[in-house]
């Protein structure tokens, strides 16, 4: 099936490794070129970009922490320089501490707002006035179920990530007129490595399907929400869960 991906140009943050090379790596075998983001992960993201070559797309890395505006608007210009205007978005990038609520001093949950809110916001800030002038556009924002749930062991990062749900609600209806589409993909407990088997044993029990998600499970429904075939889709919430929550 032809997603009429070929040619975009699609920024993924956080797509040094784990979902967002797996994401990066499943657009650019679509034909489209990609910007790989980092903040530390730099050896990480220079192996993404190598595999990506190897597709035969262009990409190139592009490091900032998403959580100032004005590295962000700093990349948008590299961006620009050499890849040209973006056309959609995936915000895989986000920071979680586990603890409960008032194992927290003052201020120390901070960086998990200001990453997981504040970086949306200055991603689309400064993004989303060109996909409004082209009159086209995409932005997916992957969370975790918890934003939906709640988790007393995630808090801070739950709230800050629900709070993008609702601001990517009303900011779909403000840029549909544009014709672009927001939507946000929540996801159940991603085995990305460092989980001990003790952990993964205990946790997938509590999954109907009996395992803990894979990268692979999330792309199929990232590539569908970045194609055509979604154009008439916006402001809503996909969880990928392997039904660990069923809210309906």
């Amino acid at each position: 099936m032809n997603l009429g991906m070929s040619g975009k140009n699609i920024l993924i943050t956080g797509a040094g490794k784990g979902m967002g090379r797996e994401m990066a790596i499943s657009a650019a075998r679509e034909g489209a070129n990609i910007a790989v983001h980092f903040h530390t992960s730099k050896d990480k993201a220079l192996e993404t970009v190598g595999i990506l070559r190897d597709i035969g797309v262009a990409v190139h890395p592009f490091q900032a922490d998403i959580s100032q505006i004005d590295e962000i608007q700093r990349m948008k210009n590299e961006i620009h320089a050499q890849l040209g205007h973006i056309d959609y978005i995936v915000n895989n990038a986000g920071w979680a501490q586990m603890k409960s609520f008032f194992q927290y001093e003052p201020d120390e949950w901070r960086k998990e707002i200001d990453i997981c809110f504040y970086g949306v916001l200055n991603i689309i800030h400064t993004f989303m006035p060109d996909m409004i002038k082209n009159q086209a556009g995409k932005f997916i924002n992957i969370i975790g179920d918890s934003a939906r749930t709640g988790d007393r062991k995630l808090i801070m990062s739950a709230a800050a990530r629900n709070g993008t749900v609702s601001f990517l609600k009303s900011l779909a209806r403000e840029v549909g007129e544009s014709n672009i589409q927001c939507n946000t993909v929540s996801l159940g407990m991603v085995d990305q490595g460092g989980l001990g088997e003790d952990l993964i044993h205990k946790i997938r029990k509590q999954y109907p399907l009996k395992r803990l998600g894979n990268p692979e499970d999330v792309t199929g429904m990232v590539l569908f929400l970045l194609s055509e075939q979604a154009d008439w889709i916006t402001g809503q919430v996909f969880s990928v869960n392997g039904g660990h929550s069923m809210i309906g």
